[in-house]
Formats: structure tokens, C-alpha cells, sequence
């Protein structure tokens, strides 16, 4: 590398710093407007006073009372564990409505839920040993296996 070359790619390094910095400073500037306006908004929403009669925390006039506090909302209860029978279960009655080739996903989006890998697993693998269905292409890597319908009845007593 040559002196000259050197200093091209020291200047250009320089460059794209003086370029990632006004970058992230119009970011920030476009961050804090936003702030102000949700601040904005919510005092609005809290005292019942336009936001003409305020003026933003940022722009140096009185800012607008402090929000009222609101209660967080509760975290959604997390979905019941169901246990290998009643997959199987689950499974065997929403064998009709799986198409005549599917995988794992079409199984989840049947049952409505998607229930433990080794239950499921469990299941497939039953429902193959049984010859209810049988493997169409076996999965690897990022591919899940395919399983066919055979014709026949999914349901324990015909096993």
C-alpha cells in the first residue's frame, strides 16, 4: 500500500464517521419529536387540554402534568400443557381434516395449538408403526417430513 492509497482510505474512513454520526444524530432528533408527541398526546388524553394550550418538555415552556399512572396490563396466561394422551387424542380427531399429504405444521394448524415436540412426535410415530399413515419424505435439516394418509381409521379401537 502506498502512502497516497493510505491516506485515500484514512479520509474515506473519516468520511463514512462524520456520515454515521449525522446519521444517528437525525435519528435521535427524529426519536425525541416523537417522544414529545406521545407526551404530547397522553397529557392531552389526561387533563383534557389541547395541545395548543401546552407546550413540549423539549421547547423549554411549562410542560403538561405528569400522566396518570395506568395499571399495567396482566401477562396472558400461557397456554394449558396438554399431555401425550390427550394430543393423541386431539390428533386422532382432527385426522379428517389433515390434507391427504402433511407435516407437522398442518397437524398444529388442525389441532388449533401446537403441542409438545415428543408428544406429537409420539403420536406420528404411532399412527406410522399402526399404518394409519406413512412417512412420503423423511425430514432433515430444514425440512419436516411429509406423511401420507393410508385409508385407514386413525381412531384406538382399530388398531
Amino acid at each position: 500500500m502506498t502512502r497516497d492509497e493510505y491516506e485515500r482510505r484514512k479520509g474515506r474512513l473519516e468520511e463514512q464517521l462524520r456520515s454515521g454520526i449525522e446519521l444517528l444524530e437525525t435519528a435521535h432528533r427524529a426519536q425525541m419529536r416523537a417522544l414529545d408527541l406521545v407526551w404530547m398526546v397522553q397529557a392531552e388524553e389526561d387533563t383534557g387540554t389541547s395541545w395548543s394550550e401546552t407546550a413540549l418538555p423539549s421547547s423549554g415552556g411549562p410542560a403538561p402534568p405528569a400522566p396518570a399512572s395506568r395499571e399495567p396490563l396482566p401477562p396472558p396466561d400461557p397456554p394449558r400443557r396438554r399431555r401425550a394422551p390427550e394430543v393423541d387424542a386431539d390428533v386422532r380427531a382432527a385426522f379428517a381434516r389433515l390434507p391427504k399429504t402433511f407435516t407437522r405444521r398442518d397437524v398444529c394448524e388442525a389441532l388449533g395449538y401446537e403441542p409438545e415436540r415428543g408428544a406429537l412426535y409420539r403420536t406420528l410415530q404411532d399412527l406410522t408403526r399402526n399404518g394409519i399413515v406413512r412417512v412420503e419424505t423423511p425430514g432433515g435439516g430444514q425440512r419436516a417430513t411429509a406423511y401420507r394418509k393410508t385409508g385407514a381409521d386413525p381412531s384406538p379401537a382399530h388398531e
